[in-house]
């Protein structure tokens, strides 16, 4: 095993499935979360409706060169690159082992959570990002004893709740693993709470602007994320069915075990593995009991979960663990593959086992778009439209070159199209609404005078119906929905 898991071996793995995930990033359009974050970028301020601003400014960034789907997204590959350097370093650091270090950088690589999720822009590619810098500066500051090294992990603390605001874990996180070890004497000095008051600083700027905007982003999030109904441990295991998902089942049970194993043990160096991931898994499965949390969620976790699965697989000289490790690396390689693969080339006849399963196949998202806008672009008597979604508006947007200018209608949900100035700009009297079926089965309310006059747009991937859109003109007033 340690013939194959050196450091050359990892790089020529890490530098191929960088080179496939560019190659998705490029191929397939936007999903309608992107876009929506893409329209951000456009718009840069202090926060958003939904989340911080860190995406907006990563996004804006990278398409300073063009704003095709590849420069959106290449900050996700650019971090999964970044963090991939630091988890070797950190692997190595901890336990003095290349074939760990190897086995968690390729691991952490191979996830479907990585292989897909992070070529999606959203705010989890920037909270990744400041969380794997946060948990590599933590380690430094106590291997190296130097009180000035917690100043830039406060900084990387405040990034990662301009992140999102599920960075905050980092601090409880953090704070656990000095309880647990005789690390705790640095919470006799003075240096841990500045850095949590720098961290905090670089964060107020979201504080103003929630506090000038009704405090609408954190509401929005409290409800979203810790609302919910009576408690329901069926949601919990909907949760875990998603971290077995996004991981491999296989992966995710021996980071289990190993986690069980470590606290048992108290090695140091396990202990810290343990702190910077189980918790912020666990604290979503508690939140789960009310609304299930969304699988990516704890995506930052799993930066110290690879290291910690590989630790107890390969460093040492049990047979079994290291078949598993084999076994679940094999498993998690195969679903990234079928999945990434299905994204691209649609290899799975879905439509063949099921109409069902073909409809909520989850890879249609990266279909449709600018077949649409290319459809609206026809019509260029009408430049705005009117959706019952901001995703759909800001997809919209992007694939009519901004040529045509999108909203959302009075039923939408609230979202940043309450906020921004688009609202505000000069209008033609004439606008399209647009919809699918899904949105409104019976016309629910967007336009129903025009529904009875509207046209049908049908979309296709490989020949398979992706998505209907209804197209309609009319001259209906777009009235901007209440916040709370």
């Amino acid at each position: 095993m340690e013939n194959l898991l050196t450091r050359r071996n990892t790089v020529v793995v890490v530098a191929l499935l960088a080179l496939w995930r560019l190659h998705l990033s490029q191929a397939l359009q936007l999903h309608p979360d992107e876009a929506y974050y893409w329209l951000w970028s456009r718009y840069l301020d202090w926060s958003y409706f939904d989340h911080p601003p860190m995406v907006a400014y990563f996004i804006w960034a990278s398409t300073l060169v063009s704003k095709s789907e590849l420069w959106v997204r290449l900050s996700g590959s650019l971090v999964l690159l970044a963090a991939s350097v630091m988890m070797w370093r950190l692997a190595l650091q901890l336990f003095k082992s290349e074939a760990v270090a190897a086995g968690s950088v390729i691991l952490f690589n191979l996830y479907p959570l990585t292989m897909l999720g992070l070529i999606v822009m959203t705010p989890d590619v920037p909270v990744v990002f400041f969380w794997c810098l946060g948990v590599y500066l933590f380690w430094q500051v106590l291997q190296s004893g130097q009180a000035w090294r917690w100043y830039p992990l406060g900084l990387v603390f405040g990034l990662g709740l301009m992140s999102k605001y599920t960075a905050v874990l980092m601090a409880p996180c953090f704070l656990l693993y000095l309880l647990l070890t005789d690390e705790r004497r640095w919470l006799k000095t003075v240096h841990p709470y500045l850095a949590l008051l720098l961290g905090l600083a670089v964060f107020a700027p979201v504080v103003w602007w929630n506090s000038q905007n009704d405090w609408v982003s954190f509401r929005w999030q409290l409800h979203h994320g810790l609302g919910g109904n009576a408690l329901d441990a069926l949601n919990v295991a909907e949760y875990a069915a998603g971290q077995l998902l996004l991981t491999g089942p296989l992966v995710w049970l021996l980071g289990m075990v190993a986690a069980g194993v470590a606290l048992v043990r108290k090695d140091k160096a396990m202990l810290f593995v343990v702190c910077t991931s189980v918790p912020v898994i666990a604290f979503f499965a508690l939140t789960s009991l009310r609304n299930v949390s969304g699988a990516n969620w704890p995506a930052f976790a799993y930066f110290s979960f690879s290291i910690l699965v590989s630790k107890y697989c390969l460093d040492g000289y049990s047979l079994l663990r290291r078949g598993l490790w084999s076994v679940a690396l094999a498993m998690t390689l195969g679903m990234a593959m079928t999945a990434t693969l299905h994204a691209r080339f649609s290899v799975l006849p879905l439509e063949r086992w099921s109409a069902p399963m073909a409809t909520a196949d989850a890879t249609n998202w990266f279909y449709g778009w600018r077949e649409l806008g290319e459809e609206l672009k026809k019509h260029p008597d009408y430049l705005r439209a009117v959706s019952p979604s901001h995703q759909l508006s800001a997809e919209i947007i992007y694939y009519t070159d901004a040529n045509v200018s999108a909203q959302t209608a009075q039923s939408a949900r609230p979202s940043q199209f309450n906020l921004l100035d688009v609202a505000h700009q000069p209008r033609s009297r004439d606008r399209l609404f647009v919809w699918t079926d899904a949105d409104f089965p019976e016309y629910g309310g967007l336009a129903p005078a025009a529904a009875r006059r509207s046209g049908q747009f049908n979309t296709y991937r490989g020949g398979n119906l992706v998505r209907s859109y209804f197209i309609s003109a009319g001259q209906a007033p777009v009235v901007p929905v209440s916040l709370d």
